[in-house]
């Protein structure tokens, strides 16, 4: 079969959990990452509006899209395991986590999702804690963080103190408007972060500076679109 390019949304990573136990760890993890890194993490599960049928397309959408895809093996969830597949099938970036907590381990039905973890990119914790220092290990070394970083060094050359965490607020929020949303447009993103008291000049300065590192894509017109992808987004191919 011809390998065929797919989009790429370089800062967005799948999350593949089990739904009762895992995800409400994870879903208060991520929550505090987003105010610290420019990561959007994609869950979908049993609240989104679609059938199982459609409901598997969405994830598959959203796996083939992202830079990369964790996956929590613990209690050997069916539908994890099915996402896992899907991801290694088109050669996503991939790795997953398990929990080496014996409570887990008790109540797993079959054991890990993948019998043979051996070559596997996994990453094992015990605690809450743990998995939210391997979390935050993960996205410092994210390559859309690392750039993202270097964005706002050159961005923000020049400030001190409380100009550049108030530069970097903003920054984190002109990014993660747009988690979730293919584009935005330029004006309405500029009013959404404007009326939480940022003036037009330094949310045009900042765009600028993401702009020019390739962090933001958009035009400078008002009617033009902003997004996360774009020219200068990594391609990988199925």
């Amino acid at each position: 079969m011809p390998k065929v390019a797919r989009r790429i949304i370089p800062n967005r990573v799948f999350l593949g959990v089990p739904w009762k136990n895992e995800r409400p760890k994870y879903e208060r993890i991520i929550s505090k990452l987003r105010n610290k890194f420019p990561l959007h993490f994609a869950i979908v599960g049993r609240d989104d509006p679609q059938d199982a049928t459609a409901l598997f397309e969405v994830i598959k959408e959203r796996i083939s899209t992202s830079s990369h895809a964790i996956f929590d093996a613990t209690r050997g969830n069916p539908n994890v395991s099915l996402e896992y597949g899907y991801a290694e099938g088109i050669r996503a970036s991939r790795s997953i986590y398990l929990s080496g907590h014996k409570a887990a381990r008790r109540t797993a039905a079959s054991g890990p999702i993948i019998s043979d973890l051996s070559g596997m990119r996994r990453v094992q914790y015990n605690t809450v804690k743990m998995l939210s220092i391997e979390l935050h290990r993960f996205c410092k070394g994210h390559e859309y963080t690392q750039r993202f970083e270097s964005a706002l060094t050159r961005t923000l050359r020049g400030e001190t103190g409380g100009a550049k965490k108030r530069g970097r607020t903003l920054a984190l929020k002109l990014i993660h408007t747009l988690d979730g949303l293919e584009h935005v447009q330029r004006r309405r993103l500029v009013e959404h972060v404007e009326a939480q008291n940022y003036s037009r000049q330094e949310i045009e300065t900042m765009i600028a500076g993401l702009r020019a590192a390739g962090i933001l894509h958009c035009g400078r017109a008002a009617i033009s679109f902003a997004t996360i992808n774009g020219p200068r987004a990594p391609r990988q191919f199925r």
